[in-house]
């Protein structure tokens, strides 16, 4: 993938769910080594650093592939754990699961309404 050189505030906070999405960004984190080119990678993977360690707020700028990247994390885990039902036996998981699949839809709603001002 190449990078874009365009950024966007990242728009977004993430105040809900704080165990779940801790647990599962850093899963993202393990899940980048297929990312390429290795810059991108590690781009992203500093973002993810970065937005655990609270570094991260709406105004951040942020690499728009980066962004875009990590609105489709969301939504990816939103499918395993919320829209597919196999966790359908642990609420907690689907809870967090419905909440990323809300910060998606924000995320992607951001990002659309970013490139339209461009």
């Amino acid at each position: 993938m190449a990078t874009s050189i365009q950024t966007i505030p990242f728009g977004l906070t993430f105040r809900g769910q704080k165990n779940y999405t801790y647990s599962e960004v850093s899963n993202f984190i393990e899940c980048a080594d297929g990312l390429e080119p290795l810059e991108y990678r590690n781009q992203y993977i500093a973002f993810l650093n970065d937005f655990l360690s609270g570094e991260i707020k709406p105004s951040t700028q942020v690499n728009l592939d980066v962004v875009i990247e990590f609105a489709e994390d969301l939504d990816n885990r939103a499918n395993i754990d919320y829209r597919e039902g196999h966790w359908d036996d642990d609420p907690n998981i689907v809870a967090g699961g419905r909440y990323f699949a809300k910060q998606a839809t924000k995320l992607k709603q951001h990002i659309a309404s970013c490139k339209r001002c461009k």
